[in-house]
């Protein structure tokens, strides 16, 4: 990389990855040189039909983004890695734990960096309670509750050749959920699942998984539970994280996780936290360009992602 910026390749440019290249675009500092995708039609950036393709043509790319299909990040990604360069995978960097530790291992051993895209991390209430957390202010957590009541109707699974898939989708909790389940171990560190019960409400002629479930699980103290579905009524309802604490009660919310709904929270008065939009894209493109300028560990190494890989793996027993 130069100094200052990042010249950056991007595979696949389906809905995540035109967003992708609006948040590039915003971005001074970042310059979208290629587009990778077997389909594309794009006239404004070169395009090319596979990544072999692209580093001959584009040899000096400093970082791939893989926007594609869950079940083709860790194939790509290994490639990518074997040709030398940074690699930021969306989520889930792979479907399986072992497949994430590998590449890992990979980008160490040839010296480059994998990131993923963990971009809720980034969501000031999230950071507001990592800050309350650090500082043992909430005292010892007793409980923690995530809600995620969506909707994905058949029309969502009927448009796409993937969604659905038990091997390409994996499930709502990869495909829908995952952001939730990282933020509970950004904030608290490893999950132990305990149990769940999961079952097929709405989608049983188009997903080749579960829609609705409960998970039970354990941080290290406090007892945690989680209840999702992608089958509420026509539209999104809410997404939501509730702390009980020695020292407090704390709610974030709404259906972008941008609404603070409770706060009390000992000698602590609710903060003015204003969210302008929720491209919490931009605040990851600006963490790894830092991190690959500096040198520096990321919140959004891949290997952050591990243990949540598991944890949803471990989670399709139920």
């Amino acid at each position: 990389m130069t100094e200052n910026s990042l010249k950056i390749a991007l595979v696949g440019f389906g809905h995540i990855g035109k967003l992708h290249k609006k948040v590039i675009s915003l971005n001074k500092n970042l310059t979208l040189v290629a587009i990778v995708d077997i389909d594309g039609n794009e006239e404004d950036v070169p395009l090319f039909k596979d990544i072999e393709q692209c580093h001959l043509q584009f040899p000096d790319v400093d970082l791939y983004v893989i926007a594609t299909p869950n079940s083709l990040h860790y194939e790509q990604a290994k490639k990518i890695l074997e040709l030398n360069k940074n690699v930021l995978v969306e989520k889930p960097v792979s479907l399986h734990k072992e497949q994430v530790e590998s590449l890992v291992s990979l980008a160490e051993k040839n010296q480059v960096r994998i990131f993923s895209s963990l971009q809720l991390r980034f969501n000031p209430y999230v950071q507001y309670i990592k800050r309350l957390l650090n500082t043992t202010s909430l005292g010892e957590i007793y409980m923690v509750h995530v809600e995620c009541f969506w909707n994905r109707n058949q029309e969502y699974y009927e448009n796409s050749t993937w969604h659905g898939s038990k091997n390409i989708d994996g499930g709502v909790l990869f495909t829908q959920f995952s952001h939730f389940i990282d933020i509970i171990h950004y904030l608290f560190g490893n999950l132990k699942l305990t149990s769940g019960i999961s079952n097929n409400y709405a989608h049983k002629n188009s997903t080749e998984f579960p829609d609705s479930g409960i998970l039970q699980f354990k941080t290290q103290s406090a007892l945690g539970s989680m209840i999702y579905t992608i089958s509420t009524f026509e539209k999104n309802f809410d997404s939501s994280i509730t702390l009980i604490a020695e020292k407090g009660t704390i709610k974030i919310g709404g259906q972008y996780m941008d609404q603070l709904l409770f706060h009390n929270v000992e000698a602590l008065e609710k903060p003015e936290i204003h969210i302008k939009d929720n491209l919490y894209h931009k605040n990851l493109y600006q963490d790894i360009l830092i991190s690959l300028k500096e040198n520096l560990p990321s919140i959004v190494d891949a290997e952050n992602s591990i243990d949540v890989i598991d944890f949803i793996e471990r989670s399709s027993a139920y």
